[in-house]
């Protein structure tokens, strides 16, 4: 098929067919063509001037409007400027260039050497052109366009095998320092419109900063063999300077010394690959119920805060640690669907509290952070505690059911300039637990005390779990007194039990300040079943010692140990050991340990009774007090609490409250201890309006075990 010709103006024709013959530099074309007029099949000579070829070869119009078989290029001398020549006629053509010189048959080898060096397919002699010889030529280089041609072929199915692959290709020469970038590699970082210079700086330079090291290493150590293959992932800035992550995969060819020569290698576009692992990942680290993130991502963002926070002075965030209240008694109460149900409505609540950019979290079962990045100032906090509290205000109507509830929330800033993510939780968490120390629903921002208390109380926590191992703890007995209304003689005939803790270093510790700690950490329940256990030892001890087989005690139960699945075991095994009855042994409850699953600790205390163990409610008249729970429960007698005692000084209206009180005892038929008596005035006061049991001061304050029986014998 013919693609074009040259006239012997120079000027280019469009022909249909035939076969050209391209001939510039010395016009050879009518000698060449009186040599091939019998070659099959017909060829025809053209010649064109070197330097209207040169300028066609340049602007591509030669392979554009003709493409002839072979270009013969006839030149004096092979000379510099000829090879720059040949050069340019060979880089803007492709096609197959047969120089011709006038020289001797001595210099065929030399010459013919130096224009394959520049990519001439061969060289001529010009005396010994002949009709054999111009004929291989031609068969040469119609051989050579053949294999060009199915190696364009082979190239552009390559090319679509790798476009469909979706790949893109580079071959580094290690030898000659270049790299040859694929289109589809150009593509797939958005550089097909730019220059780009084949070097290894094209790829490296446009690594990202913290992926370079490794990269570069997994390519040397490929080079040098310690790799059978190279295969790294890291990111790449494109050429609209986002930021994509590729897959780089080669394999090295090298001679037959080992020496490395060429690297050949694809690069694979996995940016969506990683968007959905990091998709996965942080749906993996999101909690179900509120589709919040975890408590591990809070620390990452939260680490990456406090480095901000420290290397930028106008960098400000602030933490705030959100505490539900009562949803222990929520979930009780209305079962665990319904509380869950509640904490991903409080998700929902709390979200539309806050920026769309800020962040919040799900910390722990009952608790949610929240963290405020680059605020302007610490009210910012104040005010998002704020709008939370008046949004959680707001009743919560869960299939059918209505629950309320509200949250202590505790905050701190970077202004306490952080060094470590673990100061930041300590101190936010000390200013929670004083928010709901001082009454809940409230916040409270982070200061210095609060550490201090909070290390405090850790190192109490540690004193006091040793002071169990060491048998530090002792039990102090109050006397209750019965007084006889008409002789004014007094008996005691009971004792309540109560905690001491001796410190060796500090010495006794109140039970205001070791109490609330061993409920918080859960100490209470051993340190409950051993005051079950000595209470009742020390009460055999003293009936038998003063033959007082009415004598009993009583042991205040909190609600921890009231859950105590071996509450029951504990009290039988007490018994059982000193031989007692279960009427000698009184358990005391506040209102609000009863009331607190009540169906449960009905039940429990249904079991006590059954062993003839009495049930007092201790504080009466302090927290829940209704006949409705009155009557549910298999109560005993009632304990007015010392705060109605303390009124009475002998006035009929000090007296109301403790009157109504004694009142409903006796319409139930329930027995009645006033506590907390100090005065004759109040005794004479309980003995006239009807109250016969009294503890307290005036008769006794609690007593260690040896003044117990001190005050026996008297």
């Amino acid at each position: 098929m013919r693609i074009a010709g040259v006239s012997g103006t120079g000027e280019f024709k469009r022909v249909e067919l035939g076969h050209d013959l391209l001939v510039t530099g010395e016009d050879l074309s009518l000698e060449v063509s009186s040599l091939l007029v019998d070659l099959r099949p017909k060829i025809t000579t053209r010649y064109t001037p070197l330097d209207q070829i040169l300028q066609r070869a340049t602007d591509g119009s030669l392979t554009s409007m003709t493409k002839p078989e072979l270009v013969m290029f006839a030149c004096e001398v092979l000379d510099n400027e000829a090879l720059m020549d040949l050069r340019r006629l060979l880089t803007g053509s492709r096609l197959p260039v047969v120089a011709v010189l006038p020289a001797h048959a001595s210099q065929r080898s030399a010459l013919r050497a130096r224009v394959q060096e520049v990519g001439a397919l061969d060289c001529l002699l010009r005396d010994e052109l002949s009709e054999p010889l111009l004929e291989s030529v031609v068969a040469q280089a119609r051989n050579h366009n053949a294999l060009r041609g199915r190696l364009t072929e082979l190239r552009d199915r390559f090319a679509l095998a790798i476009r469909g692959a979706r790949d893109g290709m580079w071959e580094w020469d290690i030898a000659r320092s270049r790299v040859f970038y694929s289109q589809r590699w150009r593509e797939l970082l958005g550089l097909e419109n730019v220059h780009i210079e084949a070097s290894l700086d094209t790829w490296l330079d446009r690594v990202h900063p913290q992926d370079i090291h490794r990269l570069r290493t997994d390519l040397h150590n490929h080079i040098q063999g310690l790799s059978p293959v190279h295969e790294n992932e890291h990111r790449i800035r494109d050429g609209h300077g986002q930021w994509r992550w590729v897959l780089s995969r080669a394999v090295i060819h090298r001679n037959n010394h080992g020496k490395a020569l060429r690297v050949a290698g694809s690069l694979t576009d996995i940016t969506q690959y990683r968007q959905r692992e990091k998709m996965i990942r942080e749906q993996s680290r999101r909690d179900q119920l509120t589709q919040l993130p975890e408590k591990p991502v809070l620390f990452e963002r939260l680490a990456r805060a406090v480095e901000l926070a420290r290397s930028h002075d106008d960098f400000e965030f602030i933490m705030l640690l959100v505490e539900t209240d009562r949803l222990a008694q929520i979930r009780d109460s209305f079962g665990l669907a319904t509380a869950n149900a509640m904490l991903a409505l409080m998700a929902k609540r709390l979200r539309a509290c806050v920026r769309p950019e800020d962040l919040l979290f799900r910390f722990s079962t009952h608790k949610f952070a929240i963290l405020l990045e680059n605020v302007e100032d610490a009210s910012v906090g104040t005010h998002v505690a704020d709008r939370i509290h008046q949004a959680l205000s707001e009743p919560f109507d869960i299939e059918g059911e209505r629950t309320f509830t509200t949250v202590s929330i505790g905050m701190t800033s970077s202004a306490n300039g952080y060094r470590r993510v673990e100061e930041v939780i300590a101190d936010v968490s000390a200013a929670t637990d004083t928010a709901r120390d001082r009454g809940r629903n409230r916040h409270e921002i982070y200061d210095t005390s609060m550490r201090i208390e909070a290390r405090t109380l850790l190192a109490l926590e540690m004193a006091l779990r040793r002071a169990i191992d060491e048998d530090q703890l002792s039990l102090h007995f109050q006397p209750i007194v019965r007084v006889d209304p008409e002789h004014g003689e007094r008996e005691t005939v009971a004792f309540e039990s109560l905690m001491r803790w001796d410190h060796p270093e500090r010495g006794p510790v109140s039970p205001g300040e070791f109490i609330p700690l061993a409920e918080d950490t859960g100490l209470i329940i051993p340190m409950g079943r051993w005051a079950i256990r000595e209470a009742v030892r020390r009460l055999q001890r003293w009936r038998r010692e003063f033959g007082m087989p009415d004598l009993a005690v009583s042991v205040n139960l909190s609600a921890k140990q009231v859950a105590d699945p071996k509450l029951l075991e504990t009290v039988d095994n007490a018994l059982q050991e000193s031989g007692l009855p279960g009427r000698c042994l009184k358990l005391e409850l506040t209102e609000s340990v009863m009331l607190d699953r009540a169906d449960e600790v009905m039940a429990l205390l249904q079991d006590i009774r059954d062993r003839g163990i009495e049930i007092w409610i201790d504080d009466f008249g302090t927290g829940y007090s209704s006949l409705s729970y009155l009557h549910r429960f298999p109560v005993d007698g009632l304990k007015v609490d010392r705060s109605f005692v303390s009124q009475l000084d002998g006035s009929e209206e000090s007296e109301t409250m403790v009157r109504t009180i004694l009142n409903l005892a006796s319409n139930m038929q329930l027995r009645v201890v006033a506590e907390g008596i100090e005065t004759e005035v109040q005794a004479e006061q309980l003995t006239r309006l009807g109250c016969g049991l009294f503890q307290g001061w005036l008769f006794a304050r609690s007593l260690p075990v040896e003044k117990v029986r001190e005050h026996l014998k008297g």
